[in-house]
């Protein structure tokens, strides 16, 4: 399923990384991030958001979505969801165990998270919008840049 997750996530634009948690822990996550969300880890830096954006943020995904290339987000937190969206260049965490193959088996996942208020972020890739000249705009609504990086945990 990962090579269908990472098939369908470059078609996008994504760079996708696999690496072992071991590899992925040696990037210095603080330095290089403004806004980092790895609840795996217990690794959090937050910071105020505003309309103009932070240079980069790395968060963890509960899912990803093979046939879509797709990483699924509670994103109930407010400043999650901002960093998501106001982030020049966003990396996703998944971990390999965490990637099923289609949209329908996160189906009871879905329906604890949305049996009250929330909200679920499905990130494909960087945000694109054309106007009707078909000019292509990256980053207009989201992120300019979107890295996965898969984490081997089984």
């Amino acid at each position: 399923m990962v090579e269908t997750f990472i098939q369908y996530s470059k078609l996008v634009g994504n760079k996708n990384h696999v690496l072992n948690e071991e590899d992925f822990l040696k990037i210095d996550l603080k330095k290089e991030y403004d806004f980092i969300y790895l609840p795996s880890y217990s690794i959090h830096k937050t910071l105020e958001i505003d309309k103009n954006g932070i240079a980069a943020a790395v968060i963890e995904a509960d899912f990803g979505i093979a046939e879509t290339g797709t990483a699924v987000i509670d994103s109930k937190n407010y400043n999650l969801r901002k960093a998501t969206c106001l982030a020049e260049k966003l990396d996703i965490v998944i971990f390999k165990s965490k990637i099923l193959k289609k949209l329908e088996d996160i189906s009871t996942f879905l329906k604890e998270k949305t049996s009250e208020d929330s909200y679920i972020a499905f990130i494909t890739g960087a945000s694109r919008t054309a106007d009707i000249e078909r000019v292509l705009t990256i980053g207009v609504h989201g992120p300019c840049e979107t890295n996965i990086f898969i984490i081997n945990d089984r």
